[in-house]
């Protein structure tokens, strides 16, 4: 008798378990737009202008040599392309979310239509990759090292591999600083 009330009280409590998990879950706001909201409050509405005028500020300032000038536009151009790569793959999430089967079944006619601004928003986060290390760029010249290295390893974080000039430039300047001999091709 004592053996099937244990049973039966390891049943009721695991039972209970998946209910609170369920219900854990029915209870989360699917509709919850604050991070949304907080982003636009934040960083406003991006547009491909914006985007290209804020680079070519910013590396036009970046190349004259006024780096402390051009520090603040190399941050706002990388965050602005940064928000504008997350919005155009928001327009791809049902795909992304999709299971492995829908995607696999997911006519190739309308994934050739989604390619294009696949490319964009990837197009974009190189953009923000190259802000971060002129942005550290900036900071070495202004003797600003310890900040210099933080954006240098974010950089070398995000340079995908195929991006051998930028992630050569940025090891490099890491490598400098920390006083490691540097990448020789």
């Amino acid at each position: 008798m004592k053996k099937t009330a244990s049973i039966a009280l390891i049943i009721s409590v695991l039972l209970l378990g998946v209910n609170v998990c369920v219900f854990g879950e029915e209870t989360e706001d699917s509709l919850d737009l604050s991070q949304y909201q907080d982003r636009m409050l934040e960083l406003g509405l991006p547009t491909i202008d914006l985007v290209t005028y804020l680079k070519n500020q910013a590396i036009e300032t970046f190349e004259s040599g006024n780096y402390e000038e051009a520090l603040p536009l190399l941050e706002e151009w990388a965050k602005q392309a940064n928000w504008l790569a997350n919005l155009i793959a928001g327009g791809l999430e049902p795909y992304y979310s999709a299971s492995y089967d829908k995607r696999k079944g997911f006519p190739y006619s309308k994934l050739t239509v989604l390619a294009k601004y696949e490319k964009t928003a990837n197009d974009l986060k190189i953009q923000r990759n190259h802000s971060l290390v002129m942005q550290a760029e900036c900071l070495y010249h202004l003797g600003e090292n310890n900040e210099a290295v933080v954006r240098y390893m974010k950089a070398l974080e995000l340079i995908d591999i195929d991006d051998w000039e930028w992630w050569v430039r940025a090891a490099n300047g890491l490598y400098e600083i920390i006083g490691v001999p540097t990448i020789q091709e």
